[in-house]
């Protein structure tokens, strides 16, 4: 928790300074998780969960940037088992630090990829219709990815600053502590919604 606690402090730091130079911006990103943690011999499908996060971004020169973010990330996966008929509900909660390089389109449309840290803030499950129960102690308590996404923000007007975004977050690590038949357990996130970026300048146009 105390690392936590300093990595959200420097982050919000980060974010105040942001604002004496116009190579940088911050903003808010929220929308929905399409999670799913594949397991052998087990059907899966992908579970609807929230995200919601700050970033900040740095203009390197046009037309890359790199954008830092820190998120709070519902994940997890729906189970069952074709052959006896059980089912398993998985969830589990992060705190996701993804670093993006993003290439911009003059036009509003960008392209991003880059790695992401996770830090696993709760885990819980059930069998069936049986209470959910604690199980963060069967897993580790970070996580490592890598993903790409595609994007657009507005340019102009009234809109200028929202954007919407769609982002693909594949786990490199494992996150189980003990072999599930045999077999890590790794993240897969379909990420889509909306941003908005404050002090947008005009030097991001240039």
């Amino acid at each position: 928790m105390k690392f936590i606690k300093i990595t959200c402090l420097l982050f919000v730091l980060s974010i105040a300074i942001l604002p004496a130079s116009a190579q940088f911006s911050a903003g808010a990103r929220v929308g929905v998780n399409f999670a799913t943690e594949p397991a052998p011999d087990l059907y899966h499908v992908f579970l609807a969960r929230p995200y919601v996060g700050l970033f900040g971004q740095y203009n390197v020169t046009t037309p890359f940037a790199i954008q830092v973010g820190l998120n709070y990330s519902g994940e997890g996966a729906n189970y069952k088992d074709l052959g006896t008929g059980n089912t398993y509900q998985i969830r589990h909660a992060f705190l996701t630090i993804p670093l993006m390089i993003q290439y911009k389109f003059p036009f509003g449309a960008y392209i991003e990829a880059g790695p992401q840290f996770g830090i696993l803030l709760s885990a819980k499950e059930r069998m069936n219709d049986k209470p959910f129960v604690d199980s963060k102690r069967y897993y580790k308590g970070t996580d490592f990815g890598a993903g790409i996404g595609v994007g657009y923000e507005f340019l102009h007007n009234k809109l200028k600053g929202f954007g919407f975004s769609a982002r693909y977050m594949r786990g490199i690590t494992a996150i189980n502590k003990i072999d599930v038949v045999g077999s890590d357990i790794k993240t897969r996130v379909l990420s889509v919604g909306f941003t908005y970026r404050l002090m947008v300048r005009e030097a991001d146009r240039k």
